[in-house]
């Protein structure tokens, strides 16, 4: 897939080309040469006490299952701000970010990309689902619907949280 048909520093329309042992596109007059750079996500695991915070996804994909606040970083904030943006977009809670859970692959085939996983808790806000959430709510380790979870990778940051529990 290719978002730029022309150079979009000069105009010229790029070519395809064998650059750096690819095939990319990039421009003939002036050198300029079109990466494909991976999608990148930063999601956070909130805790309150002995209780995690999930939403169900109101868009697809896997619409309808629970997941971790997160959503896909802007190109003029750090993952670090994405997290806590997302998870006041979609859950009405402020957050402040306690560290770096994880780093893991995005294997979804139209978005292949890296997902930066946080812990973090709440510091303001009222809970309330919006933006693409459907719902919004605290879960004690116990009532984790686990057949229910949208994605593995949140399957296993939640059993990472379970097991220091």
């Amino acid at each position: 897939m290719n978002p730029f048909l022309f150079c979009p520093y000069c105009a010229t329309p790029l070519q395809t080309r064998l650059l750096f042992g690819k095939e990319r596109p990039a421009c003939t007059a002036c050198g300029f040469v079109q990466f494909q750079d991976p999608k990148v996500a930063a999601s956070t695991l909130v805790t309150e006490g002995d209780h995690v915070l999930l939403i169900c996804r109101g868009v697809p994909p896997r619409k309808g299952f629970w997941a971790m606040p997160a959503g896909f970083v802007e190109v003029d904030e750090l993952p670090e701000q994405t997290a806590v943006r997302e998870a006041a977009e979609e859950t009405g809670l402020q957050i402040v970010l306690d560290g770096l859970l994880a780093i893991r692959s995005m294997t979804n085939p139209d978005k292949p990309g890296i997902l930066i996983y946080y812990r973090g808790h709440p510091i303001g806000g009222r809970l309330q689902a919006d933006d693409d959430v459907s719902e919004a709510r605290w879960f004690a380790a116990s009532e984790i619907p686990w057949d229910e979870l949208a994605f593995e990778t949140t399957r296993e940051m939640l059993q990472l949280w379970t097991a220091t529990l």
